[in-house]
């Protein structure tokens, strides 16, 4: 029988659970440092410091996993985290976790009197997670692409400006930004939320760019970050009355030259399997599927 506890994250776990993750090349969060992890956890709203838990074996932690609480339109997602040790693979760590999450999140609903919509993402590359999904009954919602781009090029792209300029946003953005996130995601991001992300030490002004039109108005912005080699872009965002102009295809190859320069040999980003325009865009600018991310969800309240 395994001897496997879980308990609640404490500081002093940080440094193993980065290691995991970026032992894990299929990772979602691979790439990350401990003071990056540190600042996830505190970001405003999302109450992931007092909402990530680890697993212990024998005093080494062989895996993590930890919850996010987003506001949306459709009430509260709950997004998870999670990270298991290479060795400790196919031995039902996974399964162990995502139980005692629903556990704890029953107990949430219940002191909240509220519904809480849990979000599972599973990589098609990683069997685990799926089977562990089937096992609590969870549906699948949607599903998204990850799309690679490893032919990188540095094309003229002044033509593609279209009445438009670009800057590298500061603070005084941030509502700016966080109004651009959510008029293109039907979102609920917040200046505050933003304001953290940019005082970020691992925020870097030159792969970040905001859009403004000529009358000086905010339309659109593209974040990127390097790991090692690998450029990822995690988000694009075009205010939506500002879309089919071009924008969008400009802020993408400009950050690809950005990342270029900055030593990247290949970049990376996903896209909804749903969004036809923005896979179209990808594919005519160099990128390729290699890989599908499919988030499966279960609605939790204290009568579950």
């Amino acid at each position: 029988m395994m001897n496997v506890t879980i308990r609640k994250y404490d500081i002093s776990d940080a440094e193993s659970i980065v290691n995991m993750i970026n032992r894990d090349e299929y990772n979602l969060q691979k790439g990350m440092t401990i003071q990056e992890f540190e600042r996830y956890l505190d970001d405003p709203g999302a109450r992931s410091r007092d909402h990530t838990f680890v697993a212990v074996s024998y005093e080494q932690i062989i895996g993590y996993i930890s919850l996010c609480f987003v506001e949306t339109a459709n009430g509260s997602k709950v997004d998870s985290f999670v990270a298991i040790e290479a060795d400790w693979h196919g031995k039902g760590i996974g399964t162990i976790l995502i139980q005692f999450i629903l556990e704890h999140l029953k107990e949430c609903a219940g002191k909240e009197n509220s519904m809480l919509n849990f979000v599972l993402r599973v990589d098609s590359r990683a069997d685990e997670m799926l089977e562990t999904a089937l096992l609590h009954d969870m549906q699948k919602r949607h599903v998204v692409l990850l799309l690679s781009n490893k032919e990188l090029t540095s094309p003229n792209i002044t033509h593609l400006m279209n009445g438009c300029y670009i800057s590298s946003p500061t603070i005084k953005d941030a509502a700016a930004w966080a109004a651009i996130y959510n008029d293109a995601f039907n979102g609920k991001k917040t200046a505050e939320s933003v304001v953290h992300e940019f005082n970020s030490s691992e925020f870097n002004s030159e792969l970040y760019v905001l859009a403004c039109n000529m009358k000086g108005e905010p339309v659109a912005f593209i974040s990127a970050k390097l790991v090692g080699e690998v450029g990822q872009i995690p988000t694009l965002a075009v205010r939506r009355d500002a879309q089919s102009q071009g924008i969008g295809t400009y802020l993408l190859l400009e950050i690809i030259d950005r990342l270029q320069m900055a030593g990247a040999k290949e970049v990376t980003l996903s896209v909804s399997s749903t969004n036809t325009k923005a896979i179209n865009l990808y594919e005519k600018n160099g990128f390729t599927p290699y890989a599908k991310r499919s988030y499966y969800f279960k609605k939790i309240s204290a009568n579950d």
